[in-house]
């Protein structure tokens, strides 16, 4: 799980000094917390949509309906982007073995995002494994 940088007002598309924007849960320890159990849902999007996409992110985890912390991919050119025609929104979980837990926040994400496409999962292990 990734330290939250001080938050300020960003667009994602428009950012090109940093890598990620954050965004996290007002009521939240999460902000600098730490552990072993951390995973993330990542959903992919045309560059086209991903600022509205990420403005839906962050309403769903100011009323409480995610998890702790989400970040979204920004403008600036990343070496480790797969495309620079998507970008990409992280939500994280705090418990990837709190399986209920995850699929709950998947369930969220899919409806209210109309995602409709596959979903990815992994762990923050898996992560720093390289995988």
């Amino acid at each position: 799980m990734p330290k939250v940088p001080g938050i300020r007002p960003t667009i994602p598309t428009q950012t090109i000094d940093a890598y990620w924007v954050y965004a996290y849960k007002k009521s939240s320890a999460a902000a600098n917390a730490s552990g072993s159990n951390y995973g993330k849902w990542m959903l992919f999007y045309a560059k086209p949509a991903l600022d509205e996409k990420w403005e839906r992110v962050k309403n769903l985890l100011e009323q409480g309906l995610l998890g702790d912390v989400a970040k979204c991919s920004t403008a600036k050119e990343n070496p480790n982007a797969t495309s620079s025609k998507t970008g990409v929104i992280i939500v994280y979980t705090s418990d990837y073995t709190d399986q209920d837990d995850v699929y709950r926040v998947a369930k969220v994400l899919y409806d209210e995002l109309e995602y409709g496409k596959t979903m990815y999962y992994k762990t923050d292990d898996q992560t720093y494994a390289g995988l």
